[in-house]
């Protein structure tokens, strides 16, 4: 493909190598191979997600600072996390506080009983926290999560009142909610009226039925066949108590079945819901950026048609094609073919130099310097 970076810099705006690199880790690579080709290149690196893991570190590379707070897991376990502020702006990460990896590492991997008592409540509890120094605005990335509880722990954290029938505190996630008798919403925090709410995520799912939460990301958390239904009948009814409470009606709007409902629950809030890559992208003025290079590199672990309907890459991609800068892309592995494949002005895949998967995920970094920097070579 040959070097491309006479006339300006080379953007690398590279999204996490699920398994194997960040996305900070991959622009490293990216850039180190740039500059094995080139030792004078002058890169602009920006670590990109798209509101799940990795979003909190995209934060940071664009200037925010690190706060760190206590909060509760998906499982119930305690332990210090971070969010980020810059100013009166603060993102927090749903991942970092009660995500999937996290309830992982806790209590291994996901079983139907823990999906049905996973809780967003660590989320709110980080909500609070960032309240509590005056924020003016949030950005929640709720990629990654671990629960499908419509998102009532974080309600719950915010001050909501879920009871039983015997006027106790319903317990956490959805086995809690089938026994839900009282919702008092009139607890909510105080400054949730005062402060601009977004959500940063991709995910277009309603909240219920064959396409909402429970039907298409409850397996993934633990979910069996009637837990998923279990799920979607819970939700309904918890959505048909909360929404005429609030005088909202959110259950529909694409995005609602985001993180378990979770993205409902904020849409019930108030929050203004973005797709997750145009939010991050934002932080680091890629497009100001992307206009003066001269070379655009993006990618993922795998590439597929999924990766072109608005994906990080496929943002970054829409960005470098506004502004005529040519974009290559660097992955795992790349299914994708004919028109799809020719959206990409080059691909690299790790796969084409290391066809074995598990070697390959072992050591994608070096093998991404390399591919990298036999492709800037070929002139």
């Amino acid at each position: 493909m040959g070097s491309q970076s006479d006339a300006g810099s080379v953007v690398v705006a590279v999204d996490s190598f699920k398994g194997s690199l960040t996305s900070g880790q991959a622009c490293m690579a990216v850039t180190q191979g740039l500059r094995q080709a080139e030792p004078d290149i002058d890169v602009v690196s920006i670590p990109v997600a798209d509101g799940g893991e990795g979003t909190l570190d995209a934060a940071i590379a664009a200037g925010y600072h690190s706060v760190s707070t206590r909060c509760h897991g998906a499982t119930g376990d305690l332990a210090q996390v971070d969010w980020a502020r810059r100013g009166d702006d603060a993102v927090i990460e749903m991942a970092a506080c009660c995500g999937l990896e996290r309830a992982d590492r806790v209590s291994g991997p996901p079983t139907p009983e823990r999906a049905l008592a996973a809780s967003s409540r660590g989320l709110g509890e980080v909500i609070v926290a960032a309240l509590r120094e005056g924020v003016k605005s949030i950005t929640i990335g709720i990629g990654g999560s671990a629960s499908t509880d419509g998102g009532a722990g974080m309600l719950e954290a915010l001050g909501a009142i879920f009871l039983d029938a015997e006027r106790r505190d319903v317990t956490p996630g959805l086995t809690g909610l089938t026994k839900l008798d009282l919702v008092d919403l009139t607890h909510l925090h105080p400054r949730l009226a005062d402060v601009r709410l977004t959500v940063a995520c991709d995910v277009t799912s309603p909240l219920l039925g064959p396409e909402g939460t429970a039907a298409v990301f409850g397996p993934q958390k633990g979910l069996d066949e009637a837990g998923v239904a279990l799920a979607d009948e819970t939700l309904e009814v918890f959505s048909g108590a909360v929404e005429p409470a609030l005088g909202v009606m959110h259950r529909d709007d694409p995005g609602a079945g985001a993180a378990g409902g979770v993205g409902w629950a904020l849409m019930c809030l108030g929050a203004q819901y973005r797709p997750g890559a145009e939010v991050v992208l934002g932080w680091s003025n890629a497009a100001e950026r992307i206009r003066d290079a001269s070379l655009v590199i993006t990618g993922e672990g795998r590439l597929d048609h999924q990766t072109l309907l608005g994906k990080t890459p496929d943002a970054v991609r829409r960005i470098a094609r506004e502004a005529g800068v040519p974009v290559w892309a660097v992955c795992g592995v790349c299914e994708l073919e004919g028109a799809d494949r020719d959206a990409f002005d080059g691909v690299l895949a790790l796969s084409d130099i290391e066809p074995d998967p598990k070697r390959s995920i072992a050591a994608a970094r070096s093998l991404l310097i390399r591919l990298i920097a036999e492709a800037m070579g070929e002139e």
